[in-house]
């Protein structure tokens, strides 16, 4: 199965830190960087997202993106970093990309329901491709 790259996915690889103008308006002030980790077959495995601290002058973890693979596709589950604890909690958000067919890609996605200590669906979709590499229309 291909990797589904998502708009969203491009962006961030092309990017590794975010900036903006700090208060003063004079110069950038950095706010988002991003760590990634790759598994022995050169797939992404891990994403994860560090917030600029500006009292402590250091990048604090705030979110990471673990990616499981599959035969027919992969899970992408969010977690959130637990200052408290010094770890990543359990997914707080699961998606499932999954080939059904060539060319046919389900996508599920589930949140945690904390009261239940289960997740839920949220979201589900159909991704289907071009059969070839030609447009509809053609000369």
């Amino acid at each position: 199965m291909k990797a589904i790259i998502t708009a969203a996915m491009v962006i961030a690889m092309c990017l590794s830190t975010v900036s903006s103008y700090a208060a003063n308006n004079q110069s950038e002030a950095q706010k988002v960087e991003y760590r990634y980790e790759y598994d022995e077959q050169g797939r992404l495995a891990f994403k994860e997202m560090l917030s600029w601290d500006e009292a402590t002058q250091q990048w604090q973890k705030s979110s990471r993106l673990t990616y499981k693979y599959f035969k027919n596709g992969y899970n992408e589950e969010v977690s959130q970093w637990n200052a408290d604890k010094q770890t990543y909690d359990i997914p707080s958000q699961v998606t499932l990309y999954r080939s059904q067919a060539p060319n046919l890609t389900t996508v599920k996605t589930y949140k945690m329901n904390e009261t239940h200590d289960n997740m839920y669906l949220t979201s589900r979709t159909v991704v289907m491709e071009p059969l070839n590499t030609y447009l509809l229309a053609s000369k």
